[in-house]
């Protein structure tokens, strides 16, 4: 006897999509209770609050504004900026940066900043403010688990109604919109441990004014924890003006996925 064979093509639909929604709720229930407490940590500078909000991106962008507010890097134009001054005291990734001497874009700062981004990523899954790589991957995979079950039913009744005849378009297009919603919460998934979250939205809490004025030595900070965007109406704007123009030439976001996304995220694309 079939599974469901009583049911008519709208009562498996509905049923389907209150299932998806169960689906849905799972995927970010599971991981928001099975991540890791991770450790408390007080020393968290510009550089690791960046990646662990919003990854590789938001570390190349905390980087720049704070050698672009401090004076070591000016507008070039055309989405680019160049060395002024090398000799501004920096950390060893902007040191990378102002080592260049030509100049150069968004996308190549990123390149030149990817194994200082990756050095304190490994840090940070040291301190306890990021999962681990292992934990990563167990986490991603299980917060799929109730779509890929929910695909396997929905497609076992697409060929029963199939062969019986019925129209399955609609049901179909649940799969499909099942299969995106589990491919973004694979990729979009938030890497950090339970401390790293606190931290982050702690230091939200406690550096609110940064959103509307930060001064020069707060631009790190201000970038690291809100984006680029409080950056517009200062003197230092054209970093964010650089940020959007090497989104446009690559055609596609600068969003990374160490933080929030994971090694692979987001730190605010969620659970």
């Amino acid at each position: 006897m079939q599974l469901f064979s009583s049911w008519t093509g709208s009562d498996f639909l509905l049923f389907y999509i209150m299932l998806l929604g169960f689906s849905v709720a799972a995927a970010w229930w599971i991981p928001a209770k099975l991540r890791s407490a991770g450790r408390r940590s007080e020393s968290a500078d510009a550089e690791d609050v960046a990646l662990l909000v919003n990854g590789r991106a938001r570390y190349a962008d905390s980087i720049i504004a704070d050698l672009f507010a401090r004076g070591g890097l000016n507008d070039y134009g055309g989405g680019k900026l160049f060395v002024c001054d090398a000799g501004v005291p920096a950390s060893p990734a902007g040191r990378a940066l102002l080592a260049l001497r030509e100049p150069f874009s968004r996308r190549q700062a990123n390149r030149m900043l990817a194994i200082h981004a990756s050095r304190t990523l490994a840090r940070l899954r040291r301190e306890g403010l990021m999962v681990k790589v292992e934990e990563l991957s167990r986490l991603r995979w299980l917060s799929i688990m109730p779509f890929a079950a929910l695909v396997l039913l929905g497609l076992y009744r697409q060929r029963a109604g199939s062969a019986l005849g019925e129209a399955t378009g609609y049901l179909v297009i649940l799969l499909c919109l099942t299969v995106v919603l589990a491919v973004v919460r694979f990729i979009k998934f938030d890497a950090r441990t339970v401390e790293g979250i606190a931290i982050v939205n702690h230091m939200r809490v406690q550096s609110s004014r940064l959103r509307r004025a930060p001064m020069a030595d707060e631009a790190a900070m201000a970038v690291a924890l809100f984006g680029t965007g409080v950056l517009v109406g200062t003197p230092w704007e054209p970093v964010h003006s650089m940020r959007h123009q090497g989104r446009s030439d690559s055609g596609s976001s600068d969003g990374g996925s160490d933080g929030g996304s994971g090694d692979g995220g987001c730190g605010g694309c969620g659970g």
